[in-house]
């Protein structure tokens, strides 16, 4: 997916208790999602490496963030609002290549 909605209004009454750690973690999680239309790796380490998280503290933050707004399934951590927009925008495709 090349295009997502962000209401942010909505993004932020879900995140205002966020540290800016937290919040650039979420972002950059949620954006990496989109653009691989496929849930974050359940490994952490990997996940980190996949958002650029570097230090302790932003490790600390992707893990935060991932236990608060996604789920861990077998195939990764999926976050629900993701997965339903991922869904929408598959189902559209056959029209997009018309």
């Amino acid at each position: 997916m090349n295009y997502y909605e962000h209401h942010i209004r909505d993004y932020d009454a879900a995140t205002s208790h966020l540290t800016w750690d937290e919040d650039l973690a979420y972002s950059r999680l949620i954006r990496w999602y989109y653009r691989k239309e496929q849930p974050i790796p359940a490994d952490l380490k990997e996940a980190c490496r996949q958002v650029r998280a570097a230090t302790k503290i932003q490790r600390d933050a992707v893990q935060s963030v991932l236990n608060e707004f996604f789920v861990l399934r077998e195939d990764g951590w999926h976050n629900e609002t993701c997965d339903e927009a991922i869904n929408r925008f598959k189902e559209g495709e056959p029209e997009r290549e018309v």
